[in-house]
């Protein structure tokens, strides 16, 4: 692993395990096992570290989506939640949100913000663009498309998705994985299908 590599993924350990502010450029050296100053030749300062790390979990992220033909972006095929048998749905929407439970570094990444968003204005900032702003306008772009589908009645798709993914967020939040969120997350969507499918 190069040195610049190593720096990443000791960093993002200790800024999951201690906050951005938690972490130091001392102790993040100290882990690779290089000098303070040598880490300056591979990144300007904590910062440019932190902003790095987060390029590089949101390619994961895609990465990880694309690899499985699972729906990412706005414009992505969203023909799998067309699905009319409960059962595969509810399979199918899981096997999306698996990612969010299960995934490691996901998992991490997360309460890398979580722990930082306080003492970091980026790492709030990334904070709500991922958990909040970016959900919600996926999820409203796909409510729309399948109410044009005539899957879902005609509601306003934000106010969805905010219906929606409200109680996602808090399992995703509260549970320790899949598992634990999965008897919940199965009666929220069974219910939101019930009240708003066709």
């Amino acid at each position: 692993m190069k040195t610049k590599d190593k720096i990443l993924k000791e960093a993002f350990y200790l800024f999951s395990e201690q906050g951005f502010h938690g972490g130091s450029v001392r102790d993040i050296a100290r882990a690779v096992g290089i000098k303070e100053s040598s880490l300056y030749n591979h990144f300007k300062n904590k910062q440019d570290i932190f902003d790095r790390i987060v390029d590089v979990q949101w390619e994961n992220a895609k990465a990880y989506f694309r690899e499985k033909e699972l729906p990412f972006a706005q414009g992505d095929n969203t023909d799998m939640f067309e699905e009319r048998d409960m059962d595969r749905l509810i399979e199918k929407v899981l096997s999306v949100f698996a990612f969010f439970f299960e995934d490691e570094e996901n998992v991490r990444f997360r309460r890398l913000l979580i722990l930082s968003q306080y003492e970091n204005p980026r790492a709030k900032g990334i904070y709500i663009q991922f958990y909040r702003d970016y959900m919600l306008e996926f999820q409203s772009s796909l409510f729309s498309a399948l109410m044009d589908a005539g899957v879902l009645e005609r509601r306003d798709a934000r106010i969805l998705a905010l219906e929606f993914y409200g109680p996602v967020f808090l399992l995703l939040h509260t549970c320790e994985g899949l598992k634990e969120a999965e008897p919940e997350f199965e009666k929220h969507l069974r219910q939101f299908i019930k009240v708003y499918g066709k």
